[in-house]
């Protein structure tokens, strides 16, 4: 589905992390500042470069290299915006090794890379359902459960997970929902639906996520459809519900913070943890779940298939299911934490917000993005095609 977008916004950051580097308040500044931050401190705080270089791909005999390069490196690709200033410090510092790290900006971005067979990555944060499109494309190892002493860590709704049951490819890294973002005083008015980009205060200055199943998914609870629905015909409702939205939109666009923080958007369709960050610059911004309906999603940790050190990816994903590490990751990224034992750990406030961590009966109304097979997955991404075309 090589023309979909999705995901969140972009800086392309590839780096040799240096623990020494100054930590920043987690709670003063966006994920974005502290990383251009960290960039500005110059060669001896990190390296600004390309991507890692690639191992040697194959064994003699020809099959993919079961691999392990004996070096004290760690390739990561992650999200932006998306991670503890102290993770990578904390690892390194107390194993030694040496973590480079960039970020991509869309599932598809790191699909096209990990297919290439030359990007050189031990560990990558794909969404759920596009763990299953690399698991049908044979791009990842199977994880070795001897090396991940805190795997017992994980709550059960994410060991029994059905993109990935038994965690036998992926960990998860966090968790959160699909709904609006909106300031109340910018608009003059509470919002509970998606007839809020109706608005006449909206106009010209809402915003859409450029991600396939995400935006579509807008036009399909609009409709009263399921957003995983695999009717042609409903669809078709839904890109023409968004074209007609589409007229008084500011812009269709996965970089929501900014524009949030800084009261540009008074409205958009946004992933809550980008909510509650903005929230930390703008405090007039609310996140809800629309009437409607929203998304859940996962974002998962998973070594790909080629791989050079997936023993020090192994050793990262273990360090990241300990408690008081998963807790402070999740403080700072103000998304849903898959790992039950970090959960006391975590600021009560946090913990205690049914936005974050929705009950029972609003996780009901927030399916998971299904995967919908390659045929209807190729027909949404025509679809969004057509509507930011159309």
């Amino acid at each position: 589905m090589a023309s979909e977008q999705d995901g969140r916004p972009a800086v392309r950051i590839a780096r040799l992390w240096d623990g020494s580097s100054p930590r920043l308040s987690r709670r003063s500044m966006l994920r974005s500042m502290a990383f251009f931050a960290l960039a500005a401190q110059g060669a001896a705080a990190c390296g600004v470069g390309a991507a890692p270089p690639t191992a040697d791909s194959a064994a003699p005999d020809g099959s993919p290299a079961r691999n392990d390069v004996d070096e004290p490196v760690l390739n990561f690709y992650n999200w932006t915006d998306y991670i503890d200033e102290d993770t990578i410090p904390g690892f390194q510092e107390e194993t030694g090794i040496r973590v480079v790290y960039d970020n991509f900006s869309s599932n598809d971005e790191l699909e096209a890379k990990i297919a290439s067979g030359a990007a050189g990555y031990d560990l990558v944060v794909p969404t759920d359902n596009f763990l299953r499109r690399f698991l049908r494309s044979d791009l990842l190892r199977p994880l070795d459960h001897d090396l991940l002493t805190n795997l017992d860590n994980l709550g059960s709704r994410f060991r029994t997970a059905d993109y990935d049951s038994g965690n036998r490819f992926s960990v998860p890294w966090a968790w959160g929902t699909t709904g609006l973002a909106y300031s109340p005083a910018r608009l003059d008015t509470e919002v509970t639906s998606l007839s809020a980009f109706d608005l006449p205060s909206a106009q010209g200055r809402s915003i859409l996520l450029d991600e396939a199943r995400d935006g579509l998914a807008l036009g399909m609870l609009a409709l009263g459809h399921d957003p995983n629905s695999t009717d042609p015909a409903e669809l078709d409702e839904a890109v023409d519900f968004l074209l007609e939205l589409k007229s008084g939109l500011g812009q269709i666009t996965s970089d929501v913070i900014e524009p949030l923080s800084s009261g540009q958007a008074p409205l958009a369709q946004a992933y809550s943890g980008d909510v509650f960050q903005a929230q930390e610059v703008n405090p007039d911004l609310v996140y809800v779940i629309p009437e409607e309906g929203g998304l859940s999603w996962v974002d998962v940790l998973c070594i790909p298939k080629d791989a050079p050190h997936a023993e020090n990816a192994h050793r990262f994903i273990d360090h990241i299911l300990r408690p008081e590490v998963g807790a402070r990751l999740a403080e700072a990224v103000q998304y849903g934490s898959p790992n039950d034992a970090a959960l006391p750990l975590i600021d009560e406030a946090l913990r205690n917000d049914p936005l974050v961590y929705p009950p029972e009966d609003e996780l009901a109304r927030l399916p998971f993005t299904a995967d919908l097979g390659p045929e209807v997955e190729a027909r949404y991404a025509d679809a969004w095609t057509r509507v930011k075309t159309g």
